[in-house]
């Protein structure tokens, strides 16, 4: 996402305690505080219960990295029996001014890419739905055309951004060209939120065709099956 010119936190990954104190002296600014997140192959981790009982897969404290590692997060995509957490993302900490949620998924309907976009975020899209279903934007993108300007500001607007609107409108541009040129089949950003001054991509979660492997090689060599359950392989 950084190469393709998104705006997005700094982090480090990490496997241990000592690694996440490190990454966290590194990253805390000025206000002395990070975000770790736990890094498993399932969304919902923000609200996610770990087996041992501690809660949220998402953290603002490097000293509690020591109750996430190794243990089982369970979220309501991950099913009952959780993931394991062997790695940790220990990121700088953004202060949020909106939170929103913003994806782009493939639409059997429409035969393309369908972009979904919310004023509100930071849960679960089927939370959102339910919760604010008006809020919602839906639009198909022309995948010959890609997406033109006119998309790039009925998107923005359904996403009630509140500072500058054209720098917005270029950040969500380039979320669907990364869409497009890395093969996704999901593109999911949640929450997309504002600072004072911008559009952040605060988390995300892509999936890629395994079928464009051959043009996607430098992503594909990164996929670590520890995680995948060998039936669905």
């Amino acid at each position: 996402m950084q190469e393709a010119g998104i705006n997005v936190p700094e982090g480090i990954i990490c496997s241990t305690p000592d690694e996440v104190a490190a990454a966290a002296e590194k990253l805390k600014g000025d206000s002395g505080e990070v975000v770790v997140k736990s890094q498993i192959l399932a969304g919902g981790r923000g609200l996610g219960t770990f087996a041992n009982g501690f809660q949220g897969g998402v953290q603002e404290a490097a000293s509690l990295a020591s109750k996430m590692l190794g243990q089982q997060l369970v979220t309501k995509q991950s099913g009952a029996e959780g993931k394991p957490v062997d790695k940790v993302y220990v990121a700088e900490k953004f202060q949020l001014e909106n939170e929103m949620y913003f994806a782009i998924a493939l639409d059997r309907k429409t035969a393309g890419p369908m972009v979904i976009a919310c004023s509100e975020g930071g849960t679960s899209i089927e939370d959102l739905a339910e919760k604010y279903p008006d809020m919602i934007t839906r639009l198909p993108i022309n995948i010959a055309t890609g997406m033109s300007d006119a998309d790039a500001a009925t998107i923005v607007e359904g996403l009630k951004v509140k500072t500058d609107k054209a720098a917005a409108q270029e950040q969500v541009k380039r979320l669907y060209n990364l869409f497009a040129s890395k093969d996704c089949t999901l593109l999911e950003v949640n929450p997309l939120a504002e600072t004072a001054t911008e559009l952040v991509a605060a988390d995300a979660k892509l999936n890629f065709d395994d079928n464009a492997s051959f043009r996607q090689q430098d992503l594909f060599d990164m996929r670590d099956t520890a995680q995948e359950d060998p039936r669905e392989v």
